[in-house]
């Protein structure tokens, strides 16, 4: 059986290949960084439209197909790849796991979970099955059933650098900053150009408000995807920290439109535009994030500042009362909830009766 190899490409940079090995080695394989793979991708893909042509039964023709499809980002083939690898080879582990990963990499990750568990329970044991599990598991704050998969991963391949990875990644998560600081520091020493490592240490080191031993990581991250979205929050947060207010907005704004769903950039966005009393884009950036921060005082006196300034007040008298129901002793929404109650409440004129009084006199 010809060796295959297998890749992770997590995001924009990092999505998990994979594949099985002859002999002692058939469940074990071997992590490549993106960047050091010389394979020719399209000489591959045109030898294997060439041998399926040849044999369009041959399941594993499919899966290794999608394996290079999802390499090149060919999301939506390579998925048609794998469903057909599955349907021939009547569920073999491995095009179970193909298939689980191209799943993940279409954010599809309630269906790639089954499918990653009954690759494992048809025997397909690999690091990277291991890892696989771990990073879902992860994703749905699962810790203890991620901290196992990885521990699997690391019996079978003791330096490999996505478990490290996403050990840190779950001890950062349960508040254990210094081990994941190891552990991303520990990935790093096997891949050195891993990009996420590199990144979730600015973040970590960033909120430590240790900005000089950030920069190094950001820097390198920065080189090796400077279109990541989280990565240009952590450097607005770094601005911030050293008082450079306008670089911080800068890089505060990149790092939504290349994520919009980074809430800590749109909060403080939100926020500087209501100081600056553009109260329109305050409600932008404030509204996105409600869910994530409608337990929170501040950010509750700040939009329904900004709905009573843009004329909303029926908004802004309901997040008044918000406010006040999370925080009893926030005087001010007791205020403004009066306030605003007497602007709701109050006579109109009759704009007829005094026109006619003017007339009159």
């Amino acid at each position: 059986m010809p060796v295959k190899r297998i890749l992770y490409l997590w995001g924009l940079v990092v999505l998990l290949l994979a594949s099985a090995c002859a002999g002692e080695e058939a469940n074990r394989e071997r992590m490549v960084n993106l960047s050091e793979v010389k394979d020719d991708e399209e000489a591959q893909l045109k030898n294997l439209d060439a041998a399926i042509l040849q044999s369009k039964r041959d399941g594993s023709l499919y899966a290794r197909r999608a394996v290079v499809l999802l390499r090149k980002g060919e999301l939506e083939k390579a998925l048609d790849d794998a469903n057909n690898a599955v349907r021939l080879t009547k569920n073999e582990p491995y095009t179970l796991f193909v298939k689980a990963q191209v799943l993940r990499a279409l954010n599809r990750q309630e269906e790639a979970l089954p499918l990653a568990l009954q690759a494992e329970r048809n025997s397909y044991q690999s690091s990277s099955l291991y890892v696989l599990l771990g990073e879902l598991y992860l994703q749905r704050n699962d810790y203890k059933q991620a901290k196992l998969y990885l521990d699997k991963a690391q019996d079978l391949s003791p330096k490999d650098a996505y478990a490290f990875y996403y050990r840190g990644r779950v001890q950062e998560a349960t508040g254990d900053t210094a081990r994941a600081v190891r552990n991303y520091k520990l990935a790093l020493e096997q891949q050195p150009n891993f990009m996420q490592p590199h990144r979730e240490l600015v973040g970590i080191l960033v909120n430590r408000g240790e900005y000089a031993a950030a920069l190094p990581y950001l820097k390198a991250a920065e080189k090796l995807d400077p279109e990541e979205g989280r990565l240009w929050y952590y450097k607005g947060l770094l601005y911030q920290g050293e008082q450079r207010q306008d670089s911080a907005l800068y890089s505060f704004n990149k790092a939504v439109a290349l994520n919009d769903t980074l809430s800590g950039a749109h909060y403080r966005l939100g926020m500087a535009a209501y100081t600056q009393g553009n109260n329109s884009l305050a409600l932008e950036h404030l509204e996105k994030v409600y869910r994530k921060y409608k337990r929170e005082p501040k950010y509750l006196s700040t939009i329904a500042g900004a709905y009573e300034r843009n004329g909303q007040y029926i908004k802004a008298l309901q997040t008044y009362q918000d406010l006040v129901d999370v925080e009893p002793r926030y005087t001010y929404g007791y205020q403004a909830i009066s306030r605003l109650k007497y602007k709701l409440t109050r006579p109109v004129p009759d704009s007829i009766a005094v026109y006619r009084t003017n007339i009159e006199q």
